[in-house]
């Protein structure tokens, strides 16, 4: 009875099918760039939603044009691209990301933006090099969507490229932590994504409390994406 009903429905209201249809894909289509990116691995919605999220955050503040900004773990610079789209003041991001093959796909983004008036920089590095003296409170703000996994959290892909963005295998999460601590300026704010583990018996947000424990950085959970927590660092 439900089957056929739910049959006679389609049938009979075509144009209220494809109406969904189109609401869907309507919906699914948050960003705001045509970005170029690599095949084998694409970003996800929670970047778009991450950069969307510290937007409205920062939307009332006096001097975004002065703000010194870096996207970390950056890829091919989405989370930055989208958040000069809804912040037009903003003038300046860094960004930080490890793995080469994201390099061509940056600039090819750089270029489809087409704003000369954005100050945007690329750096191929490791985090790891922020815990040096040369980016000691460098940043007003940082946003980041890092690995969700660490090492032993979960199976592998055939491909090193996939498991270097999902895993912490160039670094540590600890490392990454310090990173963003010390790269913060007083008073600067990190916002980046933490994939809850509990179910595999881990507590990250504690794990990050207890890093930060001998700093003058508080973390604390401030929103929530499709599963990921969004972290909120202040350096106070």
């Amino acid at each position: 009875m439900h089957d056929f009903t739910w049959v006679y429905i389609l049938v009979a209201s075509p144009l209220y099918v494809y109406h969904n249809i189109l609401s869907v894909c309507f919906n699914m289509m948050h960003f705001t760039y045509n970005y170029q990116q690599p095949d084998e691995y694409h970003f996800s919605l929670d970047s778009v939603h991450l950069a969307e999220f510290v937007a409205a955050e920062l939307k009332s503040h006096p001097d975004l044009g002065s703000l010194r900004i870096l996207d970390l773990c950056a890829g091919c610079g989405i989370i930055g691209m989208e958040l000069s789209w809804y912040l037009q003041a903003i003038r300046q991001i860094d960004f930080i990301e490890i793995q080469e093959i994201y390099t061509d796909y940056f600039y090819q983004n750089l270029a489809n933006i087409n704003r000369p008036e954005l100050q945007f920089r690329w750096h191929l590095l490791n985090y790891d090099e922020l815990h040096e003296k040369k980016w000691e409170g460098k940043y007003d703000l940082i946003i980041s969507n890092p690995p969700y996994f660490q090492q032993g959290h979960g199976m592998l892909s055939p491909s090193n490229f996939k498991n270097r963005c999902r895993f912490y295998l160039d670094s540590s999460f600890q490392n990454y932590i310090l990173a963003l601590e010390n790269s913060l300026a007083n008073k600067g704010k990190a916002y980046f994504l933490l994939r809850p583990l509990e179910h595999h018996g881990f507590d990250l947000f504690s794990d990050i409390q207890k890093i930060l424990q001998e700093t003058s950085v508080t973390a604390k959970k401030t929103s929530h994406i499709r599963g990921s927590d969004i972290i909120l660092l202040e350096k106070l």
